[in-house]
């Protein structure tokens, strides 16, 4: 038995010596294409070349492997092979320890500087000034809908999206001290109502007060005795706290959708989403025409949300989301027969569809 996991161990190392070989190949290679994009003005962040690679890998892969851990393995080489061309500052909704951080660490585990900003305007306007290269926002829960700021600051921020993340939202109870101690729950509001049912059966006694994020809420349980906040593991490790109840979700599907922003509209090929904000004329049916375009060219919507325009009373802008790119001709063709429906049209820009991270 020893001798057969000797021999075994000594393949292991051997493929693991090919790897290392390949990988350094591929980073010399990286470094060359970092140079050309650099000369043509092209940014090192391409999450629809990526998705490419990885759908090729896939196709191909035999048993055993998944696409996941495909995924898993080279979301990390390309986050290095990123960081041999260009280190991006990134903005994110914080502090640390919050699920934007989250987010943004899965997506730039190695190529960027992490800064973290007190609220999502102020992450737009560090993208906007030129402050950050990219930001990362949340823009939609899966059970408590849209997140109305980020939609009202895309709508006159005139940024673009670039990539989407979608994470699984593990709420946890944190604390230094135990469950029957806690008489103070801290949380941001939108964690709070994810946890709704969950904190009237367990802690019904206990007063909720709303913060600015689930890390500033760490932040306060850390620093009151009686008190527990709601946060990700991240936040326990970060702040020094236990995890007294795991998962509290009242849903467990709970899954939130962050937008990575930026100055520019960055290329997209294959299989993708596009994202737009629509002000339409103030006629009768003109929704209902607007619609009908899409459903012409046989496009799928996969979104649609209204919002107050805020220039004038009861009028209202639509955010919408339909599968296919800007390169497509259907979707050209689609948006050339909406402008006549509509007052405005705001294209935020075509990036792959984001799929839930482990």
């Amino acid at each position: 038995m020893g001798k057969e996991i000797d021999q075994l161990r000594k393949d292991i190392d051997a493929i693991d010596d090919e790897l290392l070989e390949l990988i350094r190949k591929r980073c010399e290679l990286s470094v060359e294409i970092g140079r050309v994009k650099a000369e043509d003005g092209l940014s090192s962040f391409d999450p629809s070349r990526e998705e490419a690679i990885v759908g090729r890998l896939v196709s191909r892969a035999g048993p055993t492997l998944t696409r996941p851990m495909i995924e898993a393995v080279f979301s990390r080489i390309f986050s290095l092979s990123r960081s041999l061309q260009e280190k991006k500052r990134v903005a994110y909704l914080g502090p640390e320890g919050s699920y934007s951080h989250e987010a943004a660490r899965r997506v730039f585990p190695l190529d960027a500087d992490l800064a973290p900003r007190p609220d999502i305007g102020s992450v737009i306007t560090e993208v906007l000034t030129g402050r950050a290269d990219l930001g990362v926002v949340p823009v939609e829960n899966s059970t408590e809908g849209m997140v109305n700021l980020t939609l009202d600051l895309m709508s006159s921020s005139k940024l673009f999206v670039c990539a989407e993340v979608m994470l699984p939202i593990r709420n946890c109870l944190l604390s230094l001290g135990t469950l029957e101690q806690v008489e103070t729950v801290y949380s941001h509001p939108q964690a709070l109502a994810q946890c709704r049912n969950w904190l009237l059966e367990n802690l019904g006694r206990a007063r909720t007060v709303e913060t600015p994020s689930t890390s500033t809420a760490a932040r306060a349980a850390r620093s009151e005795p009686h008190s527990a906040a709601i946060a990700s593991a991240l936040a326990a490790e970060l702040y020094g706290l236990s995890i007294i109840a795991p998962a509290i979700n009242d849903c467990q599907e709970n899954i939130t959708r962050f937008w990575v922003v930026s100055r520019t509209m960055a290329p997209v090929g294959g299989k993708a989403k596009t994202s737009i904000i629509v002000s339409l004329k103030n006629t009768p049916g003109a929704l209902h025409r607007a619609v009908g375009v899409f459903a012409g060219k046989g496009i799928n919507l996969t979104k649609i949300e209204s919002r107050p325009s805020r220039k004038n009373p009861w009028e209202y802008v639509f955010f919408i989301d339909f599968e296919g790119s800007l390169h497509e001709a259907g979707v050209r063709e689609a948006l050339s027969e909406l402008q006549s429906h509509a007052q405005e049209i705001i294209t935020l820009g075509s990036y792959p569809e984001g799929r839930t991270l482990d």
